[in-house]
């Protein structure tokens, strides 16, 4: 499978939900927790996160993601992955 279609998968099956779900949950709580900003910040990055994604599965349904960006991107999934695991 090619990089390019490996992130793809990725992002469409797993990323991009557990992103959408994680916001729905800082969005209840930022609803709850008006002054918190905390969580404001970190419902930002989420945002930009999938933002971002939204954007590179833009470019792979165009064709114009790189075998070596779709590599680079996976490659900062992993190291996200693990860095959260050791958390």
């Amino acid at each position: 499978m090619s990089k390019v279609k490996e992130l793809e998968k990725i992002l469409k099956e797993d990323i991009m939900i557990e992103l959408e779900e994680s916001i729905e949950a800082l969005v209840s709580k930022v609803k709850k927790k008006k002054n918190d900003k905390d969580l404001k910040e970190e419902l930002k990055y989420l945002r930009e996160v999938q933002t971002y994604f939204d954007a590179t599965l833009y470019e792979i349904d165009n064709n114009n993601l790189k075998e070596e960006e779709a590599l680079e991107i996976l490659d900062t999934l992993e190291e996200m992955r693990i860095e959260n695991q050791e958390i």
